[in-house]
C-alpha cells in the first residue's frame, strides 16, 4: 500500500545509492570502524532477505548511519524480530539497571535520554576494598561516542549491596562533571547526572573518568557489578583487596536481566591482592566479579 512505511532493505538500499557508494567501499569503511561485515551479509540486508537483529549489530547500525549520512535511529528503528518487534524493544535498557522502576523515574524527570544520544565503546571499573571487607572505592573510565551532537548527559545508576549510614559520594576525575544528585537512603539508591566538558559534534569520542566513595559498612562486599544496555567493544572489572583480608575464591558471571542469579559463574585467579576480568564485544546484560570470604 501507498501509505506503508518503508522497509529497513529500501531505506538501506537508497542511502547506499545516495552516497555512491558500492559494497565492497562499505564493507571497508566498516572494517576502518572496527565493526566488520561481510559483503554477503550487506548484500542480504540491502534486499532484505535478512536484518540485523543480533544485539552485536547495533555498533554497525550506528557506523551505517554515520557512514551514509542518514539521520541517528533512522535504520535501527527499522529492524524487527519475527514478531514484529525492534531491536530496542526486544532488549529494554531499563532491565538491566538497579531498582528499575524507581531509577527508571528519575532518569525520566532529569530529562535524561539513557539511548540513541551516546555509545558507549569500553568501561573500565576498578573497585577497592578495605581490611574490614567494605568497599572503599570504585574508579571508572568510559569511552563515549557521540550519536547527537549537543553536550552530552548521561545517568550514573547506583544501588549499595549493604546497609549503610553513609551516603556514596561521586566525583568527576576527567572529561566530565557532576549535575544533579538524587539519593533515596530508603531504597540504597543514588543516580547522578553526568555532564560532558563541552559541546560535542556527531561522531566525536571523549573519554571520562569519575570515583565514587564508600562508607564504612558493617556486611562485608561480595561482588561488583556493571549493566550495559548495547554491545561494548571492552568491558572491565578489577579488584584490589587489603593484603592482610583476602578471599578465598573469586568468580566472575553475567546474567541477562538484573536481579537474576549469574549464569554458569566461573572462576578467575586472585594475583597477589588483585583480580580482573575483561570481556570483548560485551552483550547487553550485567557483569559480575564475586568473591567468598573465609
Amino acid at each position: 500500500m501507498a501509505d506503508d512505511p518503508p522497509t529497513f532493505s529500501e531505506v538501506l538500499s537508497a542511502a547506499i545509492q545516495h552516497r555512491g557508494l558500492s559494497l565492497e567501499r562499505l564493507r571497508s569503511r566498516l572494517d576502518a570502524a572496527g565493526v566488520p561485515v561481510s559483503i554477503a551479509t550487506l548484500s542480504y540486508w540491502q534486499s532484505g532477505r535478512s536484518l540485523p537483529t543480533r544485539s552485536r549489530s547495533y555498533l554497525t547500525l550506528v557506523e551505517l548511519e554515520r557512514i551514509l549520512g542518514v539521520e541517528p535511529g533512522e535504520l535501527t528503528q527499522l529492524t524487527h524480530t519475527a514478531d514484529g518487534r525492534t531491536r530496542r524493544e526486544q532488549f529494554e535498557w531499563q532491565t538491566v539497571i538497579p531498582v528499575r522502576d524507581l531509577a527508571t523515574q528519575i532518569i525520566d524527570d532529569l530529562g535524561i535520554e539513557m539511548q540513541g544520544r551516546l555509545t558507549r565503546v569500553s568501561m573500565m571499573d576498578r573497585v577497592h576494598v578495605r581490611a574490614d571487607k567494605s568497599e572503599a572505592m570504585q574508579h571508572s573510565e568510559v569511552v563515549w561516542r557521540v550519536e547527537r551532537q549537543g553536550r552530552p548527559r548521561w545517568a550514573v545508576v547506583l544501588e549499595q549491596d549493604a546497609d549503610t549510614e553513609a551516603t556514596p559520594r561521586i566525583e568527576a576525575v576527567f572529561g566530565c562533571s557532576v549535575g544533579e544528585v538524587v539519593k533515596v537512603p530508603a531504597r540504597r539508591l543514588l543516580v547522578a547526572e553526568m555532564v560532558a566538558q563541552r559541546r560535542l559534534l556527531r561522531g566525536e569520542h571523549f573519554l571520562a573518568e569519575y570515583r565514587i566513595s564508600y562508607g564504612h559498612t558493617v556486611t562485608p562486599s561480595f561482588r561488583t557489578q556493571r549493566a550495559v544496555a548495547d554491545t561494548v567493544r571492552t568491558l572491565g572489572l578489577s579488584v584490589s583487596f587489603d593484603p592482610g583480608t583476602l578471599p578465598t575464591r573469586v568468580t566472575s558471571g553475567f546474567q541477562s536481566v538484573m536481579g537474576q542469579p549469574p549464569q554458569a559463574p566461573l572462576p578467575v585467579p586472585l594475583t597477589g591482592t588483585q583480580t580482573q576480568a575483561v570481556w570483548v564485544d560485551a552483550r547487553p546484560g550485567v557483569y559480575s566479579l564475586m568473591w567468598e570470604w573465609d
